[in-house]
């Protein structure tokens, strides 16, 4: 399996990662740090069997001695808008830490609207919490719905 992580949140990377080669034998991890660069590689490489997206992200990878450009609350959403545009039909599965946004969107709420304006990709998303393992069954379960 082709698997592309955009995330930008290094301990989640690697909490991810880990989890993700031990559950899957013939796993592909490739990880993007930011909006864009996520963005440039699902344009350049239609390899992916699926994508981890954060929500949110900064617009630029963050480089030493850089800001990473503008944090984006909700970046994940313009990124499967950005899929639905340009007609790319990877799945999608949020994984998020937060439960409400800087804007105030409740994450019950925008999982609703991912479902509602992006339902060929969107799969749903999965609360991640760093003091609970919860989150590595719930991802284990909707990787398996989705291939």
């Amino acid at each position: 399996m082709n698997l592309l992580l955009i995330e930008d949140n290094n301990y989640k990377i690697e909490q991810l990662q880990t989890f993700l080669n031990d559950q899957f034998l013939s796993i592909k991890i490739e990880t993007k740090k930011s909006y864009h660069s996520g963005l440039k590689e699902l344009l350049l490489n239609n390899i992916y069997d699926l994508v981890l997206l954060d929500i949110s992200m900064p617009t630029y990878d963050i480089k030493p001695g850089e800001p990473g450009g503008d944090p984006m609350p909700l970046a994940g959403k313009l990124l499967l808008n950005e899929m639905y545009l340009r007609d790319i039909k990877t799945k999608v599965i949020v994984v998020t830490m937060y439960e409400s946004f800087v804007d105030g969107t409740k994450l019950s709420a925008l999982d609703k609207q991912l479902h509602r304006e992006f339902s060929e990709n969107y799969k749903g998303f999965v609360y991640f919490s760093p003091g609970n393992t919860n989150w590595k069954e719930n991802l284990l379960t909707k990787i398996h719905e989705v291939i």
